[in-house]
């Protein structure tokens, strides 16, 4: 495990010799919980999360998946590999004697798949998973209504030309670095800027895969989900349907949902404390 002392920049050799960066903060003793960021976005998500986490008595754990910010890449991989690296990151830094203790999961956006996959896969190791702005399974029947057109044309790429998405990374990392204020503006700020130029760094293999993996059927079917899981979701999200929120809430056996009248697809950061603190009284 590295010493260094930045929490925002912390490595571990996972078993089979690859690096998993993370992020380690809010409440170093706090009750863990591991946030699955973004797409594409990077650990650095748990920069806007710190001080609400410190707050609610979370310590908020944030992997780079692979081939994003300092993680290994991991070719070939599939969304249902993502819970090894979870466990052993939650083995090596909670530690031995609290690593039998069930964690929480906090799935963002893109990182929601990741979140379910390892509840599904580790259930015993789960104590809950929050799932904010979350996207839903790509493959079922209306799972682009609403849509931008420009988003399900991108997802289609993806899925079908992964060369083009990882130019279009590639221009934006360039971007990134000579242009960054003006990436910044269209982004919508620096929430995403820094997360996002943090993902490129070592270029647009890793997050091309990673969105390539979530705009494919998963590996598993979410009824199969069977560890409590808190889903919130902005009424006001213009980048993924409220149906996305509705839908994992009905197919769940143990899902729960709130619906943020007036928030839009940044309602983790917006509404950190409410997010963080009803999570924690909901385990207790």
């Amino acid at each position: 495990m590295s010493p260094s002392p930045d929490r925002f920049c912390r490595e571990l050799t996972l078993p089979d010799g690859r690096t998993l960066s993370y992020a380690d903060v809010g409440d170093p003793s706090g009750r863990p919980i591991v946030l699955m960021h973004g797409a594409p976005s990077s650990r650095l998500d748990a920069k806007w999360l710190d001080p609400a986490a410190a707050r609610a008595g979370w310590r908020l754990l944030a992997p780079d998946r692979p081939g994003h910010g300092g993680s290994s890449p991991q070719p070939g991989r599939r969304v249902l590999d993502w819970p090894v690296d979870v466990l052993a990151l939650i083995d090596q830094v909670v530690g031995a004697g609290q690593s039998a203790m069930p964690v929480a999961l906090l799935g963002f956006s893109g990182g929601a798949p990741y979140a379910l996959a390892t509840a599904h896969l580790a259930p015993g190791r789960v104590s809950t998973v929050a799932i904010v702005s979350g996207w839903g399974p790509p493959d079922r029947p209306g799972a682009y209504d609403g849509v931008a057109r420009s988003e399900r044309f991108f997802d289609a790429i993806t899925r079908r030309t992964p060369a083009m998405t990882r130019a279009v990374l590639g221009l934006t990392g360039m971007a990134l670095r000579h242009q960054p204020g003006l990436v910044g503006t269209f982004l919508g700020g620096e929430v995403r800027l820094g997360p996002l130029a943090e993902a490129l760094r070592q270029g647009p293999a890793g997050p091309t895969d990673d969105l390539q993996l979530i705009v494919r059927p998963w590996g598993f079917p979410l009824g199969a989900v069977s560890v409590p899981t808190a889903i919130w979701h902005g009424d006001r999200d213009p980048e993924i349907p409220l149906h996305h929120a509705e839908f994992m809430a009905r197919v769940m056996p143990d899902a729960t949902i709130e619906v943020v009248a007036g928030a839009d697809h940044l309602l983790l950061f917006s509404h950190a404390d409410q997010i963080l603190r009803t999570l924690a009284d909901q385990i207790g």
